[in-house]
């Protein structure tokens, strides 16, 4: 489809030069640029998106009331691994397909996860806040080599941190809804129920996608069944813990150290925990990596090249076609 206009709203893609860009370019898109230094609004997406075949989209919300104004839009091309910002239910009604981009942030995740643990086991955020202060006190840290890992959802992110975990020394033990024996079996690592993994783990990090059945799966009862003295992470959603429980474990040592990348600055499930200094916290960096996000870039722009030029099979779809 030469010719076509193809609005792009992450600024993520469009401070970046690279592959991406001249994807569509070869194409013969048209690129029409988000003009502002943020992501959009929903009056600011309603009046863009008019006259608009493919948008590759962020954050911004992409509503019925958008969707009422894209008569024109063939694609929605998801930056990023989530689309509960996109109103799936009306694209498919009006056969939108929307694709995203899957499995190109897992390396950048489980690295964060791994940079999470050696800050919080070796205490280098304290040590820094201290020299800062003026005070030197050397912290009496503690080796990943050796220690059990608890990872909690063993999907893409989880078997990357797997890998790296096994790398460095870890024992490693594993939970999931729907095992894949054959990685365990090939890694040398353990399925086990949850209740035996928190009762043995000296860190539990979870990898669990959000939806009904994991809301609040750290519950009350989950967590007084954490091995006590042991380090908690969640690189994922906020929704996944009950954080009242969490904190109160954290006030009794329970849990030592806790470490959170939040999805966003509006979000107040830190404000609790951010009164304990054994918890760290991170601005949504999990995915933010220049090497993810050029994967992510080069992900989008195909998934619109490979859905307006009929090839529909070369897209990566978050929604059934």
């Amino acid at each position: 489809m030469a010719g076509a206009r193809v609005l792009v709203t992450p600024r993520a893609f469009l401070d970046l030069d690279g592959e991406h860009k001249d994807i569509l370019k070869k194409a013969g898109y048209e690129v029409v640029a988000n003009p502002r230094p943020r992501a959009l609004t929903e009056d600011e997406m309603a009046a863009y998106i008019v006259g608009i075949q493919a948008v590759i989209v962020g954050d911004e919300p992409v509503s019925h009331r958008v969707l009422d104004r894209a008569e024109d839009l063939k694609v929605i091309s998801k930056f990023g691994t989530h689309v509960d910002n996109i109103d799936v239910d009306v694209a498919a009604a009006r056969k939108i397909p929307v694709t995203f981009t899957p499995g190109v942030t897992h390396p950048a995740v489980a690295e964060l996860t791994i940079g999470l643990m050696f800050a919080l086991l070796r205490g280098i955020p304290q040590m820094d806040r201290d020299v800062r202060n003026g005070k030197w006190a050397s912290v009496a840290g503690m080796e990943l080599m050796g220690k059990t890992l608890g990872i909690v959802g063993m999907g893409g992110i989880g078997k990357e941190v797997a890998k790296r975990a096994l790398s460095l020394g870890m024992n490693v033990m594993g939970f999931d809804m729907h095992p894949d024996e054959s990685f365990a079996e090939h890694h040398g690592i353990e399925y086990v129920p949850a209740d035996e993994l928190l009762k043995n783990s000296d860190v539990v990090t979870l990898h669990l996608g959000l939806n009904t059945e994991t809301r609040g799966w750290l519950s009350k009862m989950r967590v007084a069944r954490i091995r006590p003295g042991s380090f908690l992470i969640n690189t994922g959603r906020p929704e996944l813990i009950d954080e009242g429980a969490v904190l109160d474990a954290m006030r009794g040592q329970r849990i030592r150290g806790a470490a959170f990348d939040l999805p966003g600055e509006e979000n107040q499930f830190a404000v609790p925990l951010l009164s304990q200094e054994n918890v760290l916290v991170s601005c949504h960096a999990g995915s933010n990596t220049e090497e993810s996000v050029r994967r992510q870039a080069v992900m989008a722009a195909e998934n619109v090249v490979a859905v307006l030029s009929g090839q529909p099979k070369l897209a990566a779809f978050a929604t059934a076609e």
